[in-house]
């Protein structure tokens, strides 16, 4: 058996999330980390101790890094804000491209990278680890089959009763929004994806910081602390969009309510229903049919599905795809009308009306 060939990969953005990356990638005894840019030069140096790179292909310049070190592709950490020239700088390089969610917080810098990856011969992955859990992949193949019919109607579904990040996930300047950008993209991405890629064609949405604001004193979330002070960004979203092919959707992204739920994912279809349970939860899928009218039949996904590890799959899936020229394991094409909805959904609740938007790029 031949051994695979080996791939070279740089790190764009030292910061917490770049870290798993490296530890997935680590796994992977074909896929070698040679370098990584940070513009805190000693974050970047850090970063390559930890992860055996060698402290010279440490870089405080992403593009001087694209130029020095021979490399097949890179993963972009950076803060949600800047996001468009390391991706359309390294597509524009040659390099395949594992881009960390969300796409983009705008419109226009999402079409700024379609545009530099759209003829560019490179993969562009935006990512999204629920593509490859169990639970997706069973969703998409009874889609596929056509069990549903069309769909009609969807909800698409983000919830935290309490947890709020810290640090940047909280600052318009690195974040750009709040649990729309952070949590709300996760759900939009699967819901239009499953709905066959609709184009969106308007959005009214509402979105403000209710409940974190009035946090008294440090408040702890996981690795996280801060203050109600610190917080710049909405912990609350709920958005009505429409497409162009005449079906609509709801989006509700929450980091704090007074709720132990605000519902679950599911989608409307000609011939059935399909709703998605919270992760550990059996059956993952639950599909419902109106066989007669009044003659009412539930039908369960399997249960006991071996739950598949969507991280490592992630990172799995893009270090293959670009060892084997393969297509990017998520088209980012359905991915830009996550970013076409996120747009729209915070435009309309800064101007409090509904507001069409354009799915073009």
């Amino acid at each position: 058996m031949s051994t695979p060939r080996g791939v070279k990969i740089g790190i764009i953005g030292a910061g917490g999330i770049a870290h798993t990356h490296a530890r997935y990638y680590r796994q992977i005894p074909w896929v070698e980390l040679v370098a990584v840019a940070d513009i805190i030069p000693e974050r970047a140096r850090a970063f390559a101790r930890t992860w055996g790179i060698p402290e010279e292909h440490a870089f405080a310049d992403y593009r001087e890094m694209l130029e020095r070190i021979e490399m097949e592709a890179v993963s972009i950490c950076t803060h949600n804000t800047a996001h468009r020239a390391p991706t359309t700088d390294a597509l524009a390089a040659g390099k395949h491209v594992l881009l960390e969610k969300p796409m983009a917080v705008t419109v226009e810098d999402g079409r700024a990278i379609m545009r530099a990856w759209e003829g560019s011969g490179r993969i562009l992955m935006v990512g999204f680890q629920p593509h490859f859990s169990t639970q997706y992949q069973v969703a998409r193949r009874i889609v596929e089959q056509g069990v549903l019919g069309d769909i009609y109607y969807a909800e698409a579904v983000a919830f935290r009763r309490w947890g709020i990040p810290g640090g940047s996930f909280l600052k318009k300047e690195t974040a750009g929004a709040g649990a729309l950008v952070d949590i709300g993209c996760y759900a939009l991405y699967t819901t239009i994806s499953l709905m066959g890629s609709p184009r969106p064609r308007s959005v009214t949405a509402l979105a403000g910081t209710f409940l974190a604001h009035q946090a008294q004193g440090e408040q702890r979330w996981g690795r996280f602390t801060w203050r109600a002070e610190e917080v710049e960004v909405e912990d609350f979203a709920a958005a009505f969009v429409r497409f162009e092919n005449g079906a609509a959707m709801v989006l509700k992204a929450c980091w704090a309510a007074h709720a132990d739920s605000i519902g679950r994912p599911f989608f409307l279809g000609t011939r059935g229903g399909m709703a998605l349970n919270p992760r550990g939860v059996q059956p993952p899928v639950e599909l419902y049919f109106n066989q007669q009218i009044g003659d009412l039949n539930l039908t369960c996904a399997p249960q006991g599905l071996a739950e598949v590890e969507d991280w490592p799959a992630k990172i799995q899936a893009f270090a293959e795809a670009v060892r084997d020229g393969l297509p990017s394991p998520i088209d980012p094409r359905t991915v830009f009308l996550t970013t076409v909805v996120l747009d729209g959904a915070l435009r309309s609740a800064r101007e409090g009306r509904e507001v069409e938007v354009d799915p073009t790029y």
